[in-house]
């Protein structure tokens, strides 16, 4: 199984970091659980804004931790049956971890619909913007 998790850069601590949110990160860590090997994506390298389900489906990803969610990325995932987890940590190599251990919680549209503290930025995106407080 291939696991994404954004991160927050591509050089020396930043690859070890948990970027704040999936939508807006610009790079992620792939893990293959299988090889336990991983790699790093850049949207810089493949001019998009960001990850496309069609570009994790290519890329062969099945699940995903994150700290965050947006609700509409939440949305697309769901139907095309990615797992996402929330994270249980800062760093990459505890969340796999975490994972590998059955540690980490799935997010669920409760949790998503649940959120109190979504910003306009947060509902931008999506059509729950007349819900946001």
């Amino acid at each position: 199984m291939k696991v994404c998790l954004p991160i927050m850069g591509e050089t020396s601590l930043k690859k070890e970091l948990l970027a704040g949110d999936f939508y807006k990160a610009q790079h992620y860590c792939i893990y293959d659980m299988k090889n336990n090997s991983s790699s790093i994506y850049s949207l810089n390298d493949a001019n998009s804004i960001y990850m496309s389900i069609s570009e994790i489906k290519k890329l062969e990803i099945q699940a995903i931790i994150t700290p965050n969610l947006r609700p509409m990325a939440a949305k697309i995932l769901f139907e095309n049956e990615i797992e996402v987890y929330q994270a249980g940590g800062n760093v990459v190599d505890e969340n796999i971890d975490h994972l590998k251990r059955g540690l980490l919680r799935d997010f669920t549209e409760a949790m998503i619909e649940s959120k109190k503290d979504c910003s306009p930025d947060a509902c931008s995106s999506c059509s729950s913007s007349g819900s946001c407080n």
